[in-house]
């Protein structure tokens, strides 16, 4: 499933050597070698099993918990000055859950602490294999709850001249028991080489994932994707890893803002005092 035909990951020159961070001692899972050196050659991974049933099982509790609680609203696109509903692009529903300081609370303790393990995991892997520092603090992620009939269209999660720039890597934990191949709702990472839009005359090249329960896929932000239209009931996290910002006033700032703001788009770029609308 994993062929691809260009190396979409080159290490940036000129960065300090970034010591290896242990990982939490949880028994979270850790992300595999294997997975790394797919990062590596092909800018993504796909870790099927990563979380173990058991553990899949308690995150879905928090996810019904909040649901329960009414937490979960209608996702827009856009900037967060402009956010929107936008039935032409996406249609799911989402319930933030970074940063932890202002979403910790409610659903399922129990269920968050094995999530928020999982994730941190992944993060402090990536920081210390990966050649990009990550900063703990503006990791960003949210439950993304499809129904039958939703879809989010072809789309990057870093857009050039905005501040979701800071996203290196992306990433998707799905939660979907029983999923069967005929329910669709597949992510589809495009490797054609294009962003938001295929190069013109480009032949198709993509890579579908079935949104198993417990498959982790991580990818490079810059990377084009879609979730395909689901006829069924679609669940995953999915959130984002950003690199350190430049002063402790600016990062403050992007901490605070990262609370709905880095949706589509570079959302939190007025925080820190430049971009383009778009």
């Amino acid at each position: 499933m994993l062929f691809i035909h260009a190396n979409l990951l080159a290490l940036l020159p000129g960065l300090p050597s970034i010591p290896r961070t242990p990982l939490p001692a949880t028994g979270a899972p850790a992300l595999p070698a294997t997975a790394l050196s797919q990062l590596q050659t092909a800018g993504f991974a796909v870790v099927p099993n990563f979380m173990p049933p058991q553990k899949v099982n308690e995150v879905i509790d928090d996810v019904s918990q909040l649901k329960h609680e009414g937490r979960f609203a209608f996702a827009g696109v856009g900037e967060a000055s402009t956010n929107r509903l936008d039935s032409e692009v996406r249609r799911c529903e989402q319930c933030f859950l970074f940063p932890q300081f202002k979403y910790q609370g409610g659903g399922d303790a129990h269920g968050r602490t094995t999530l928020y393990d999982s994730i941190e995991s992944v993060r402090s892997t990536l920081h210390a294999q990966c050649g990009v520092p990550l900063d703990g603090l503006l990791t960003e992620g949210l439950y993304a709850a499809y129904p039958e009939g939703g879809y989010y269209r072809r789309h990057v999660d870093a857009v050039d001249g905005t501040a979701s720039t800071q996203r290196q890597w992306s990433y998707l934990l799905y939660l979907n028991r029983d999923w069967e191949e005929p329910h669709g709702g597949c992510l589809r990472i495009h490797t054609d080489g294009g962003g938001e839009l295929a190069p013109p005359g480009a032949a198709p090249s993509f890579v579908d994932v079935q949104p198993r329960a417990g498959t982790l896929v991580v990818f490079r932000s810059t990377m084009p994707h879609e979730v395909l239209d689901t006829d069924a009931s679609r669940l995953a996290c999915v959130g984002w890893f950003n690199k350190p910002v430049e002063g402790s006033s600016e990062r403050r700032m992007l901490i605070a803002g990262l609370a709905g703001a880095l949706l589509v788009g570079g959302g939190v770029k007025n925080l820190l005092g430049g971009g383009k609308k778009k």
